[in-house]
């Protein structure tokens, strides 16, 4: 499969695209409650790690339980496997 620059630009794209979409819908299927019983902001802020309106919304913090494991590993399947997709197909 010959790619040329131009295509390998747009699926690197396309899977970007795709991975904010799965994090938007990961976040919604998990809901506030579970995000902040499962994951574990930072607690400390300062300039190399301050974030606007959309880091904050796609930020997720580090797993605390068994459950954020779950979903994480479950999220980055689903980015791997998009991203496959994208760019054998």
């Amino acid at each position: 499969m010959d790619l040329t620059d131009t295509e390998i630009v747009r699926r690197i794209f396309f899977s970007l695209i795709s991975a904010f979409c799965l994090a938007n819908i990961a976040l919604r299927l998990v809901g506030e409650k579970r995000r902040q019983k499962w994951f574990k902001k930072r607690t400390r802020s300062w300039f190399f790690n301050r974030r606007g309106f959309l880091g904050e919304h796609f930020h997720f913090g580090r797993p605390a339980t068994k459950e954020g494991v779950m979903v994480l590993c479950g999220l980055l399947a689903a980015i791997a496997l998009t991203t496959y997709i994208i760019f054998i197909v």
